[in-house]
């Protein structure tokens, strides 16, 4: 296999470690993240601060070609034009997966070459986790409720503050997922010229966006509900903003 002398060269996996746990990669995205990964040939496309991190770790779990970021035409094309060559990864700073879609077929000159390319979009945020020494579960209601799409009375978390914490009721950073597997039909709706309504129908159809994603983890008591609404926030103005 031929690739450009910038790329990193494959490195042998490391299965004894279990680096998308340390990640917190949910189990759903887990599985698409293998499927990817067992293929010979394609991108997997990731984005959202700290992406080269989570970059890094694939590569390191499963020796798959460090591929660059992708800032602009040139590194877009140069990442599609090697996926034909290997299994590659990419990476954006910023975006949801949708955008991330949308940015890339902007960049590409071959649409067809990268849809044939593409096998899966992971996109991440990351918020502050609640303190597991202090974190108890609070009923929610009016407006806290409303802003996750809860019922009122339903079960958050709140963290007050503990000496563990230094009393900021702060744990580790917690990464928000969402991920888009690459199917025959979402080929066709990238080659096709969809818009990122039409891109999102299908998308999440069966797969959680960052707002569910965020949602589950304040129900769990992971992150805050105040930040989980946050990331409900950003992901609808995402959505609605135009590309």
């Amino acid at each position: 296999m031929v690739l450009d002398t910038q790329f990193e060269a494959e490195v042998p996996p490391v299965p004894e470690r279990d680096l998308l746990d340390g990640l917190g990669v949910p189990a759903r995205l887990r599985v698409a993240i293998e499927r990817a990964a067992g293929r010979l040939t394609g991108l997997i496309a990731i984005t959202g601060p700290d992406a080269e991190a989570t970059a890094a770790a694939l590569h390191r779990q499963y020796g798959i070609t460090l591929g660059g970021a992708i800032a602009d035409r040139i590194a877009a094309n140069r990442v599609v034009e090697a996926a034909d060559h290997g299994l590659v990864l990419g990476w954006f700073d910023s975006g949801d997966a949708v955008g991330t879609l949308l940015t890339l077929r902007r960049l590409a000159n071959d649409r067809f070459a990268l849809a044939a390319a593409l096998r899966l979009v992971i996109a991440q945020r990351i918020a502050p986790g609640l303190c597991r020494d202090c974190r108890r579960p609070v009923q929610a209601f009016g407006s806290r409720a409303a802003l996750l799409g809860l019922d009122p009375g339903a079960i958050l978390w709140s963290a007050p503050g503990c000496e563990a914490c230094g009393g900021s009721g702060q744990g580790a950073p917690v990464r928000i997922f969402e991920g888009v597997e690459i199917d025959p039909a979402m080929r066709r709706l990238i080659y096709d010229g969809a818009d990122a309504p039409l891109l999102a129908r299908h998308a999440y159809l069966s797969a959680p966006n960052f707002a569910s994603a965020a949602r589950a983890l304040a129900r769990d008591g992971m992150i805050a509900p105040e930040d989980a609404a946050g990331v409900s926030r950003n992901d609808l103005a995402l959505r609605e903003s135009p590309r």
